[in-house]
């Protein structure tokens, strides 16, 4: 004869507390597995957001200079040392960009290219061909690119790379190397330009 209870078999439903305990500790390795995947594809996201723009500031400032120095003027027999430069700056008479310039009449500038901070910064002054009967407005400046750790440039004529540039004509080729902060111990593909104007002998 029964009690009013039945017995309980051992097949009934419900979890021992062993077996709680293992499946919290599985949910603890899946959740931290979980969490620094989530962690680590946020953080490759970043950089590869990083590389992208960087690229595409690269790809900008590539193309500015290169419309800069390969219209840059020769100068004449009376007028000469239009491009000089350092091994960290150059200044030249060239055309700035359409977008960037007031007037067409005002394409015709002196820029200097150089590194300010970590800034690479362009300055630019609309050229004059005569005495000015007023004073010169002040320079105007943008930075092509932010990060900048260091700026290398070059000049190549008669065989060889120079580390900086007096005479009255253009080099055959200019070079910019352009090291990010983040990583001063690498540089940026070299961009390499020919001014392509006439020079005079």
């Amino acid at each position: 004869m029964t009690g009013p209870f039945p017995d309980r078999s051992d097949h009934d439903g419900g979890f021992t507390l062993l077996e709680l305990l293992v499946a919290l500790v599985v949910f603890g390795i899946v959740l931290a597995g979980l969490t620094q995947g989530t962690r680590s594809g946020l953080t490759l996201f970043q950089r590869q957001r990083a590389v992208l723009s960087t690229s595409g500031q690269l790809a900008e400032t590539d193309q500015l200079l290169r419309h800069i120095i390969e219209e840059a003027e020769p100068g004449s027999q009376d007028d000469t040392h239009t491009l000089t430069g350092t091994a960290h700056a150059i200044a030249l008479r060239g055309h700035v960009p359409t977008g960037i310039a007031p007037s067409a009449l005002a394409r015709l500038s002196d820029l200097r290219l150089s590194l300010e901070g970590h800034d690479l910064v362009l300055t630019w002054l609309a050229h004059r061909h005569a005495i000015a009967l007023a004073p010169r407005p002040p320079p105007r400046q943008a930075v092509l690119m932010p990060g900048v750790s260091g700026l290398e440039i070059s000049y190549f004529a008669h065989g060889q790379w120079l580390a900086s540039w007096g005479a009255d004509q253009l080099p055959d080729l200019v070079r910019i190397r352009i090291f990010p902060a983040d990583e001063p111990d690498r540089h940026w593909p070299d961009i390499v330009i020919s001014p392509m104007r006439a020079r005079h002998d």
